[in-house]
């Protein structure tokens, strides 16, 4: 197959009025535009990677079924997601083991759409002081013989496992992670610098939601956000749905960071692409208005209702970030965070790619070469 475009980002080379060769499902050439072409877009950039979401189209990832996973795979293509990690809620292990072995069950299946790289665990050995939208009576310490048992039973499953570095055994529970190779994630947290630091430097390289269920900076105590700001073997994920985040935060993290180390994500929850109305995030019951979701609790903001292409069109048409470093966000650097290779399109590597107007609005998805959606 042939695909011919007037712009296309790898993301970090751009190529103007040339042809995409694909050949078994993998990146054979980028060659002249002379050649015969099978289709014709105006922009192709890598598939985009939302590797934070809870759900969608009233789905929640905790009480999903391998069914209901097959149906976010297709609600996610179509918003140019080519691969996903389905991101857990803070519960019970025997509850989140439930969840491993579906998603587990899925992986094995051949998906319509985007495809699922394993899974996010976000609680439940997280801060009650930062606890956001995760229930208080779920959390704990980590507990070693427990994380060993599960993380033994679903090592092929789990990808990032959160967790916040000032509890208890957390040092312990990231070398063992780390160890593992699974990626450790610093995430709703109260940690001091010093405590961060010491994460850092025993194996967590990514910070779940930048500012937000996070310890606030000081010019005296910088907190985890300073610490992840300036150390640069953090990867940092943004939320930019325009609420989670006052825009000048966002552009902050990106002078600090650089776009090879922010992370675009969505955190998306059930009520993503439906009505305004009450869902459920796990245990928790969340209002939806005016596409703001919090906890009908205490109104902490639960998630969000964002997709991924619409992210990447508020960092460029909101925040005025060109549209090579916007997409390396959503593409490259969200693929390098969370150990994968996707996220380029380079020669013999997988032919994932979306095509897009020049309105940033998702016109195809290519995963492995085969279209999983058009308009």
């Amino acid at each position: 197959m042939r695909v011919r475009f007037k712009k296309l980002f790898t993301p970090h080379e751009t190529f103007n009025e040339m042809c995409l060769g694909i050949e078994n499902g993998v990146v054979e050439k980028i060659e002249d535009s002379k050649t015969r072409c099978d289709l014709s877009f105006p922009i192709l950039v890598p598939g985009f990677i939302d590797s934070h979401t809870h759900g969608a189209v009233g789905i929640d990832l905790m009480s999903a079924t391998v069914d209901d996973l097959q149906k976010l795979s297709s609600f996610y293509a179509k918003h140019g997601v080519t691969t996903f990690l389905p991101t857990t809620v803070s519960d019970t292990f025997e509850k989140i083991s439930r969840v491993a072995e579906v998603v587990e069950e899925f992986m094995k299946t051949q998906p319509p759409g985007a495809r699922c790289e394993g899974l996010y665990i976000e609680g439940p050995y997280l801060s009650n002081e930062k606890r956001g939208a995760h229930k208080k009576e779920l959390l704990k310490n980590p507990d070693l013989g427990e994380l060993m048992t599960f993380i033994e039973r679903f090592a092929k499953v789990v990808r990032i496992f959160a967790i916040a570095p000032e509890l208890s055994n957390s040092l312990e529970a990231i070398r063992y992670l780390a160890g593992k190779k699974i990626i450790v994630s610093i995430a709703h947290t109260d940690s001091t610098y010093e405590q961060t630091i010491a994460a850092i430097d025993n194996g967590c390289s990514r910070a779940t939601h930048l500012f937000n269920a996070m310890r606030s900076f000081s010019h005296r105590e910088p907190g985890v956000v300073g610490a992840v700001l300036t150390d640069k073997r953090v990867f940092c994920e943004i939320i930019c749905d325009m609420i989670h985040l006052h825009p000048a935060a966002v552009k902050l993290a990106i002078s600090a960071k650089g776009p090879r180390r922010c992370v675009l994500v969505t955190d998306s929850i059930a009520a993503t692409e439906l009505e305004d109305g009450e869902y459920s995030l796990g245990e928790l019951k969340v209002v939806v208005k005016d596409k703001i979701a919090r906890t009908k609790e205490d109104q902490s903001l639960a998630g969000s209702t964002l997709t991924l292409d619409e992210a990447v069109r508020n960092v460029v048409f909101k925040l005025d970030v060109n549209l090579k470093d916007a997409i390396t966000m959503a593409t490259q650097s969200a693929a390098r965070a969370s150990g994968l290779k996707y996220g380029v399109i380079r020669t013999g590597r997988s032919a994932d790619f979306v095509a897009l107007d020049e309105n940033l609005k998702v016109v195809a998805t290519f995963v492995s070469g085969k279209m999983v959606y058009s308009i």
